[in-house]
């Protein structure tokens, strides 16, 4: 699943700047709404064009390239995103079989790992002061991603009575999820970041691609079907990728 499929997935352009030529992911969002395009920036990593329904995308480039110095100014300005170990300092809570799991950090030398108490709810994360907590973080995450992720994409391929052929836990850029036309599902580690509800969302999403390898209204009335705030989801979605899609991904 790409960030807000229903309606954009990343793209990348150049534009010139006084500092030099940039490269910016984009998300193009039209809507019969929208009567003129605009830029909408809501973090320092992407950039969301509004456009009307009938604009095309070549129109939609040029727009961003001729903005292209107000877009690294008005980036410039936004928060930072956290490295990993800040966002869980803040955020210490992982969602794992479909609950959140409280998260305790302790430091003791010997190698990094943990232990999961599910009656608890608790993960105890240990990490060796003498290495880089950023990268031990983002090693455990992932390993307990790997545990959790496909016994969760089980329970629901069991609940609606499909099948899929394999899932890959991924460091996917800019998707969550994906599934591929020999039924093959990736998800991004990141998954347990963010809430019970919008993982689930997620993991029915790309389940539902295997009686409808397309977005067409059938795809998203069998969604809705498994999920009746689908849209409500897609949307929270949408804000949590500016939070939660870069971490794990700056050097220590």
């Amino acid at each position: 699943m790409k960030l807000k499929e229903k309606a954009n997935a990343f793209r990348f352009v150049c534009v010139p700047s006084a500092t030099g030529p940039l490269i910016i992911p984009y998300k193009l969002e039209r809507s019969s709404r929208v009567k003129r395009m605009h830029l909408q920036i809501n973090c320092s990593q992407f950039v969301t064009l509004k456009m009307p329904l009938r604009g095309s995308e070549v129109q939609g480039t040029r727009f961003l390239q001729e903005h292209g110095e107000w877009i690294r100014q008005t980036m410039a300005k936004q928060p930072r995103v956290p490295r990993l170990r800040e966002y869980i300092m803040k955020c210490p809570r992982l969602s794992l079989s479909g609950r959140w799991y409280g998260i305790q950090i302790r430091f003791q030398r010997g190698t990094c790992g943990y232990l999961i108490e599910d009656r608890k709810r608790l993960v105890s994360i240990t990490l060796n002061p003498r290495g880089s907590s950023e990268q031990q973080l983002i090693s455990v995450l992932r390993q307990i991603a790997g545990e959790y992720l496909p016994a969760r994409l089980d329970y629901w391929a069991r609940r609606i009575g499909v099948r899929y052929h394999g899932i890959t836990i991924r460091d996917q850029r800019c998707r969550w999820g994906s599934c591929s036309e020999t039924g093959g599902i990736s998800l991004n580690w990141r998954l347990i970041l963010i809430g019970p509800r919008l993982q689930d969302h997620v993991m029915l999403h790309e389940l539902a691609h295997l009686r409808h390898f397309d977005h067409s209204p059938g795809f998203y009335r069998l969604l809705e079907s498994l999920d009746p705030q689908s849209d409500k989801h897609a949307s929270q979605l949408d804000n949590e990728a500016s939070r939660v899609i870069y971490l794990g991904r700056t050097e220590p």
